[in-house]
Parts: structure tokens; sequence; C-alpha cells
């Protein structure tokens, strides 16, 4: 029950992951924008920022609202990620769960169950964020719509209505995100706060790998 539970969340949040991680990828693509996102306040902070960042390490603080506004799952941990498609999401409470991409294949381990779920990585992410993944979209303000949505928020919403999203409201503090949150179109909120992050870490190509840990239940998602 703890791993269809966590479910409910975890399939929106890894789509802010890969936006986050994907950032630098179409904007590098699409330079012809500049002038547009320059004249856009926080969303050219945005911008200039993931176009500096390769590897990104620090904590996290995840809430989960239903569509009432209630509170139905909180969780916390810490996490790394190096772009475009790798990344670790360790949680820690509400109970053990380790997150892994190595870029290709998604990993999901429930320590108390003792169970791996491993699936392609673009079919776990959805139609979205798979596309945006595959590098054949070469601009960011085809796929999005960004607009401010304060002196530091950014709203993004997906131009094409086959996402798995409606909408991510990104705030930023001296050009850093800090809080993400993801609307689904369930009525679903999922809002992630970041703290103690670390810019540009190095990290070895063997954190994003996974090994099943002897004893595990392996099984193969669908």
């Amino acid at each position: 029950m703890m791993w269809v539970r966590h479910c409910l969340a975890m399939p929106v949040f890894l789509i802010v992951v890969v936006l986050l991680a994907a950032f630098s990828v179409t904007r590098a693509a699409g330079q012809e924008g500049s002038a547009e996102a320059e004249d856009n306040g926080p969303v050219a902070g945005l911008t200039h920022y993931f176009e500096a960042v390769e590897t990104l390490a620090g904590a996290f603080r995840q809430t989960t609202r239903d569509e009432t506004g209630e509170v139905i799952e909180e969780a916390s941990g810490h996490f790394v990620i190096a772009r475009p498609q790798r990344f670790v999401w360790d949680y820690r409470t509400p109970w053990e769960q380790l997150i892994v991409s190595d870029g290709e294949k998604l990993w999901v381990h429930d320590v108390a169950l003792e169970q791996v779920v491993v699936r392609p990585l673009e079919e776990a992410l959805g139609v979205g964020a798979a596309q945006l993944l595959s590098g054949d979209l070469s601009r960011l303000e085809e796929n999005f719509s960004l607009t401010a949505g304060g002196e530091d928020v950014v709203i993004l919403r997906p131009t094409d209505p086959a996402w798995d999203f409606q909408r991510v409201q990104l705030e930023l503090e001296e050009g850093i995100p800090v809080s993400i949150t993801v609307e689904d179109g369930l009525g679903q909120r999922v809002e992630v706060v970041l703290r103690d992050l670390t810019l540009n870490p190095d990290l070895s190509p063997g954190r994003f790998q996974f090994e099943p840990p002897a004893g595990a239940d392996v099984m193969q998602g669908s």
C-alpha cells in the first residue's frame, strides 16, 4: 500500500524534475527567443540560471494536496540532478524510498517492502516530459507559455494539451528556484520546496547507477 499511495504524487513530481534538468537543453537550441526572455523579469533570470547549471544537489520537502486543498501526503529527503535526464531522489520520510534515473531506466526502490520497480524512463515520465527530453523541440517558447507571476515567480503552461500537467509555478530566490508547484488536470497539486542547494557539484557517473539489493523483489513496471 505504501507504493500505491506514493505513486499518486510521483508522476507529476518527476515531470518537474525533468523540466528543471531540460531547461538548458531547450534554451540552447532556441537562442532566437532570447530577446523575449530578457524583457520578462524572472523568466530571464530562470533561463540564464539553467544555462549555467549542469548538476544540482540539495534537500527537499514535498507536499501533495488533493482537489480540495487538503494535504494527503508529506515527504522529505535529498536529491541530485545531472542534466538532462539523470537524477536521484532519496526519500527519508514518511518512509524510505529511492528513485534513480540513469538516463534510460527509472528505478523505484521501496526499502520497507524490499521491492524494486523498473521502467523505461520515457514511459515513466509520460508524453510531455519524454517529448521534451527527446531534443526534437527546438525552443522553450514553443512548448510553454512563460509569464511572470510576481517579482520572483515564473508561471509555465504547456502549449500542448496532451502534456501531463496544466501549470507549473517556480519561485526564485536570488535567481535560484527554491519552490516548485505542479498542478495536474485532476486538481492535485504537488509543492516541492528546495533547500541547502549546491550548484554544479562534482558527481561521478556511478552516482546514477542502481543495483537492486540482494533479496529485493524486482518487477518490470507497466
